[in-house]
């Protein structure tokens, strides 16, 4: 295994260690920031591409597979055939950038190779420590160390292995295999709040955090607002749903806190935070007072299906139930079965810098 003697030995007195829920604090508003192209689209506008931004024809042609799939092959290898002279174009002159983080994509295109890259709404590249944390299927760290073989990854689940096995079956041990057998680590039973007890302080180049979700319960609600839900009546479903949606707010907000935190304490000077998220949760808190500083917010719809070309399942599209209505999604998590929306169309990619 890489990097196998950085990694603490962990004892089961921290996973189970009471935690703060003390998580206000003054927070980054992201929700009114625009939402920016990604990489990959830019990279081909450089590259003479003509990239339709017709959205509605866009929104339709994105729902049949057959042409989203053909779509990302044809802009890959555009990419891959015109990246010297794309290269040229970032060399000839100072371009006018947003802000120093994409101007740091931009010097990983003028500074590797294109097959020590993958890009997609962000680039990744060789020789980085990555840490996933909340992998379900572990399909992401999978491709992740599949195609960048000199990367050291690092996939923790807040799920232990056998769970994960059970419920994704096949393809978590496929995956769990891919990972391994290139160089990656899988460790599981890693909650978020407590990930910083398991690595060595500023270990990682990047931390990753995909699509977190959070699980209210009934009883969390009887116990923090002191509500009683047990009836069945429509004035108390009512209000089962109201607090069903602040107590899932409530607890992301909590997720998000510690997510900073500790990717602060474990990521290296200059490193970054990717955290792929549903958009409605664009409104919730994102401390400041960790030193971890908003670079781009980026519309990760079409750079779903380059991932999705690679083998990435969302942990939350793993599995699919047919009812009357039609397919819903379903995700499987030691609490159960829990049922969720989850649109690729309203997702974003949120990029933090530890200052």
């Amino acid at each position: 295994m890489k990097f196998g003697r950085f990694l603490k030995q962990w004892e089961l007195k921290y996973f189970l260690k009471p935690r703060s829920n003390h998580f206000n604090s003054e927070n980054c508003q992201i929700n009114g920031r625009e939402k920016e192209m990604s990489i990959f689209k830019k990279l081909i506008l450089i590259g003479g591409g003509e990239w339709t931004e017709n959205k509605e024809n866009e929104m339709k042609e994105k729902k049949k597979y057959s042409i989203e799939k053909d779509c990302v092959k044809k802009w890959t290898t555009f990419l891959e055939e015109n990246y010297e002279q794309i290269k040229k174009e970032l060399n000839k002159k100072e371009r006018q950038v947003k802000n120093s983080y994409e101007q740091y994509l931009y010097e990983c295109i003028k500074n590797n190779n294109y097959n020590d890259l993958l890009i997609a709404d962000i680039i990744y590249k060789n020789n980085k420590k990555i840490l996933c944390i909340g992998e379900g299927n572990l399909s992401f760290s999978a491709l992740l160390q599949k195609r960048l073989i000199k990367c050291n990854v690092v996939a923790s689940s807040m799920e232990n292995e056998d769970l994960l096995e059970q419920n994704y079956g096949e393809l978590f041990i496929k995956n769990k295999k891919i990972l391994e057998t290139n160089g990656g680590i899988y460790i599981q039973n890693i909650n978020v709040e407590t990930v910083d007890k398991h690595f060595l302080k500023n270990m990682f180049d990047i931390i990753i955090f995909n699509f977190p979700f959070t699980l209210p319960s009934k009883e969390f609600v009887e116990q923090k607002w002191n509500k009683q839900l047990a009836s069945q009546n429509e004035e108390k479903k009512n209000s089962y749903i109201k607090y069903y949606k602040k107590e899932e707010y409530y607890l992301m907000n909590k997720l998000i806190y510690y997510l900073f935190k500790n990717s602060y304490i474990l990521l290296k000077e200059n490193g970054y935070l990717h955290l792929r998220i549903n958009d409605k949760y664009l409104t919730c808190s994102f401390p400041r007072d960790f030193n971890m500083h908003f670079q781009q917010k980026i519309d990760f719809y079409d750079s779903y299906f380059i991932y999705k070309n690679m083998k990435y399942i969302p942990s939350m599209y793993n599995y699919n139930f047919f009812n009357n209505k039609g397919k819903t999604n379903v995700m499987f998590t030691s609490h159960g079965k829990i049922f969720k929306g989850f649109k690729m169309e309203y997702t974003s990619t949120l990029v933090f810098k530890k200052i």
